[in-house]
């Protein structure tokens, strides 16, 4: 199946429309790195090259972000200073594994990773009594019953880091993600077998793979469940910290000795409470689906007006201020006359006011 897909007239266009995709799927048979730049190894390399961000992924992004609103959430964008190599032992048809969004094909961090990452950092920048108990609320702690110890989960969530959607509606186009790479072994026989020692005089073994872009960024997001307490926000905001720290200084995913991996962050940690979840309200959602009839009869404005004033207006007025402002919402979306604006202001400030 490969060979075919690789004589496939797409395979010439620029750049595949999902990467993970053709990451996973499209690519030949590995031939030899000696072979000219024309085999079919070497042009999907050079089409994997041209991958770019696919058109509707912004609307997921910004979804899952508006997600992250339930917990309390320490988040911060980081920007790529250089490539990044994430999965890079995944099983993989290359050789070579990339960790790529499944649905939408884009470069992800797994919090695993970042997890991981995070509890190593701790432990080799600070001493084990100063961060025993911090660790023990980040991460859990595995039971004991020899020491008398009870098994506790981790506070916080470490969530995905995604590919921040950078999608340009001018060109239509979102920015290149991928990048070929090579890994050259000089020495084969001392690293495969050591049956000889390393020399001089061994030929090297250039290995082509693909890593992510320098400049490409990720949302580091790291969260705790609605009503924590002072100290557990504090505990929030002191991790987000070191992860910004060990991000930066030594990078994650594969071959970061020898520099990969590593992510500025673009601007401070900002940390959210949750959004307060909007409660039932019988009267609330009767307005909402009245303007619905509304809409759909194309009822007069003025008259929509009117009858807001008359009957919706008193029942209204006793609702919650989140709720009367759902509703203020959907009043602007029926009224939209220049000439019924000072009116609808006027109805609106009262309903806001609870007048």
């Amino acid at each position: 199946m490969r060979e075919v897909l690789a004589t496939l007239p797409h395979f010439e266009a620029t750049g595949p429309s999902h990467a993970g995709l053709a990451h996973e799927r499209y690519a030949p048979q590995k031939d030899d790195e000696k072979e000219e730049s024309g085999s079919p190894w070497r042009r999907w390399l050079g089409w994997m090259d041209g991958a770019r961000e696919p058109e509707h992924y912004g609307v997921a992004y910004r979804r899952w972000r508006g997600s992250l609103t339930q917990w309390h959430t320490a988040s911060v964008e980081m920007r790529a200073t250089g490539r990044l190599l994430a999965g890079h032992g995944n099983a993989s048809p290359t050789g070579v594994g990339l960790t790529l969004h499944h649905t939408w094909g884009v470069p992800v961090i797994p919090g695993s990773s970042l997890k991981g990452m995070l509890a190593a950092y701790l432990r080799a920048s600070f001493e084990p009594d100063e961060v025993a108990e911090a660790s023990r609320r980040l991460f859990g702690v595995p039971g004991d019953e020899r020491l008398g110890q009870k098994a506790s989960v981790g506070q916080v969530l470490f969530h995905d880091a995604p590919w921040v959607s950078a999608w340009d509606k001018e060109t239509k186009k979102g920015p290149r993600m991928l990048a070929r790479d090579v890994l050259t072994v000089h020495q084969r026989g001392w690293y495969g077998t050591a049956e000889s020692w390393p020399n001089d005089y061994e030929s090297p073994n250039p290995v082509a793979f693909l890593s992510v872009r320098p400049g490409g960024r990720f949302l580091v997001a790291l969260s705790v469940a609605p009503g924590a307490d002072e100290e557990t926000l504090r505990l929030l905001r002191w991790a987000a910290d070191r992860l910004c720290e060990a991000l930066r200084d030594w990078g994650v995913g594969g071959k970061t000795a020898a520099g990969y991996g590593r992510l500025e962050p673009e601007g401070r940690v900002v940390v959210n409470p949750p959004r307060a979840v909007s409660r039932p309200s019988p009267e609330r959602d009767a307005f909402k689906a009245w303007g619905e009839a509304q809409r759909v009869a194309k009822t007069e404005q003025r008259k929509v007006l009117e009858d807001f004033d008359v009957q919706w207006r008193p029942r209204l007025v006793p609702l919650s201020r989140e709720a009367r402002m759902e509703c203020v919402q959907a009043l602007r979306v029926l009224v939209r006359s220049p000439k019924l604006q000072e009116r609808l202001e006027e109805l609106l400030r009262l309903l806001v006011d609870g007048v």
